[in-house]
């Protein structure tokens, strides 16, 4: 399986120079609690609503902050053509739970470990389906 087949689509990007106020609300409005950061193509940074909460909140900032201050950079990309394997990898050694995906044409897709999940608990049911359905039916008995 590849991300493309798990990743949520579409994903909220803005520019650097957009104050946290109006990221904040595009959060809300999308409900989404990352927004990747981009200027054209490539992939320049990423905040989280706890980001926010941390980096700008807690340190006394205000809405006009422009997001390119506080998000961050250079995240982890992952391509849509990946198998899923490599975003369980990247899931492993880092202490996040997002992933943008990305092509040469730019922002594609956000993969969550919450993607991950539904899709490993939907592959669990699939598996037990036959075997609950066997259990469940009463048993012929030879006479």
């Amino acid at each position: 399986m590849r991300v493309k087949d798990l990743m949520s689509t579409p994903v909220v990007v803005v520019p650097p120079i957009t104050p946290v106020r109006d990221v904040a609300r595009h959060m809300d409005y999308s409900g989404v609690g990352c927004v990747v950061v981009s200027e054209g193509r490539g992939v320049a940074g990423v905040v989280t609503d706890r980001d926010l909460a941390v980096r700008v909140l807690a340190q006394g900032g205000d809405g006009d902050t422009p997001v390119g201050q506080v998000m961050s950079e250079d995240p982890v990309v992952v391509r849509p053509e990946d198998e899923v394997e490599v975003a369980f990898d990247v899931f492993r050694h880092h202490a996040f739970r997002r992933l943008p995906v990305a092509d040469e044409a730019g922002v594609v897709g956000m993969l969550t470990i919450d993607d991950l999940l539904l899709q490993i608990h939907q592959l669990t049911a699939d598996l037990l389906t036959p075997v609950v359905k066997e259990i469940s039916e009463p048993q012929h008995q030879s006479d």
